[in-house]
């Protein structure tokens, strides 16, 4: 005949089986026999919340509470139902409860930070992580948790420190390898990187985002042949992930195999329609690969889920305007500038430049100069806004705000040919001789070779 004993026990050979229902069975019985027994209690509520019945998982954890007012794991159980479920405020009180219980319970410090972190109570969950840290020294996920927020914060000397500290701990910790490579990739030191993502890869042969890291390295440091490799190695262990495709594309991008670009940056679509970046990027594509009129198509797909986006007009723009479409890029520069919600944004001054070039090339004069001017008003120092200015108030012959800019151009850019050679022309103009012999001997000496 079993005893209550003997049923918890073949009730946790259930639970490692996953056969839960059955475990369910055996820590009913052990109750049954022993309403008082706190081991079947706990394994019940644990088969519950495998099952995701979690209020029942809760009731269980805190039947253990009328034997033992003054457990705490009864509160961190609980504390972890109510994360599963979403509900981190109460979460964090049941971990409060925890350590209020018993102050050096590591586990609860740690995942009470872990909940923090997950609602941007970024500063509590670095606390919560040192004092997991202080009371469980030879448990490493504190100190990778923690190590990934000075990573975020961009201290990345502190979090070397925390994944050096853990490594220590657990050599083997693919996530502590992981993450200092993130580290290290950070701070430039990419062949370091390789190293660390290469040690997760010899951990864990089957890591898909180890090698999708090494790939993304590989790219940065132009070796394009390894990281196409790393990509392929990712797609081949998980062909669901979009990422992997997209940035597949780019490496194929700079092989100019555009085609093959494409078709990557298709799939990545289809897997993950709503990224932006992708669509961006298989539009570059198609503009290499010579298929203006597809990249355009992209563009304005893009635009209709996302009219705000300057940088999507700003794209569309520079295409009309290789295509010759004057009025269409100007039309799109225009929703650039009119959108911007920052009146210093890098956009706004590309936009304001290029729609006075192309307002020059339609011969509306006054309204490129004011483009330029305008340039000059966000960026006092832009060399291609004093210079056009300069030529174009030469043509409508105010000839001294002309050398002014021109000659703007030249402080800014002393070794500038065509600024010289354009302001000789403006000095003839007005009859000084002298000073236009000095800007053509000064261009001359520099190549003469006029580049605006």
């Amino acid at each position: 005949m079993f005893d209550e004993t003997d049923m918890l026990r073949r009730g946790l050979e259930y639970m490692k089986k996953k056969e839960y229902e059955q475990a369910l069975g055996m820590f009913d019985s052990a109750i049954k026999v022993n309403p008082q027994y706190i081991e079947a209690f706990y394994s019940r509520g644990n088969a519950y919340e495998a099952l995701g019945r979690f209020e029942q998982a809760i009731e269980s954890y805190n039947e253990v509470l009328k034997f033992a007012p003054k457990e705490a794991a009864p509160y961190f159980n609980t504390a972890c139902v109510y994360r599963k479920k979403g509900e981190n405020e109460k979460a964090i009180a049941e971990f409060s409860k925890a350590v209020e219980l018993k102050p050096d319970y590591g586990k609860a410090f740690f995942n009470r930070g872990l909940v923090k972190f997950s609602i941007g109570q970024i500063d509590n969950a670095v606390e919560d992580y040192a004092k997991a840290i202080e009371f469980s020294p030879k448990d490493p996920d504190p100190l990778v948790a923690r190590g990934l927020i000075y990573f975020l914060k961009k201290d990345y000397e502190h979090a070397m420190e925390d994944y050096n500290k853990a490594i220590e701990v657990s050599p083997n910790h693919y996530r502590a390898h992981g993450n200092r490579g993130n580290v290290l990739e950070a701070m430039g030191r990419n062949e370091d990187a390789v190293a660390e993502y290469t040690q997760v890869i010899k951990l864990f042969p089957n890591d898909y985002k180890a090698f999708m890291n090494r790939g993304l390295v590989y790219f940065k440091l132009n070796y394009y042949e390894l990281s196409l490799a790393d990509y392929n190695r990712a797609i081949e262990l998980n062909p669901r992930y979009a990422k992997s495709y997209s940035n597949r594309g780019m490496v194929y991008v700079h092989l100019k195999k555009y085609h093959s670009a494409i078709s990557d940056f298709d799939e990545a679509i289809r897997l993950a329609p709503n990224d932006l970046d992708v669509y961006i990027s298989r539009s570059h594509a198609k503009v290499a690969s010579g298929d203006q009129i597809g990249a355009l198509e992209d563009f304005t797909v893009i635009l209709k889920s996302y009219p705000d986006n300057i940088k999507i007009w700003a794209n569309r723009a520079a295409i009309y305007a290789k295509l010759g479409n004057s009025q269409e890029a100007i039309s799109d520069y225009s929703q650039v500038i009119n959108r911007s919600t920052d009146p210093n944004n890098k956009e706004i001054i590309q936009a304001y430049c290029a729609r006075g070039a192309l307002l020059t090339k339609d011969s509306q004069i006054d309204e490129a100069i004011a483009d330029y001017e305008k340039t000059l008003e966000i960026e006092p120092n832009n060399l291609i806004a004093h210079f056009n200015l300069g030529i174009l108030l030469r043509v409508q012959g105010k000839f001294r705000p002309a050398i002014q800019h021109l000659t703007k151009v030249i402080e800014l850019n002393p070794q500038n040919v065509a600024a010289y050679q354009n302001r000789a022309v403006t000095y003839g103009m007005i009859g000084n001789k002298e000073k236009a012999e000095a800007d053509l001997s000064k261009a001359k000496e520099l190549g003469g070779i006029a580049t605006a």
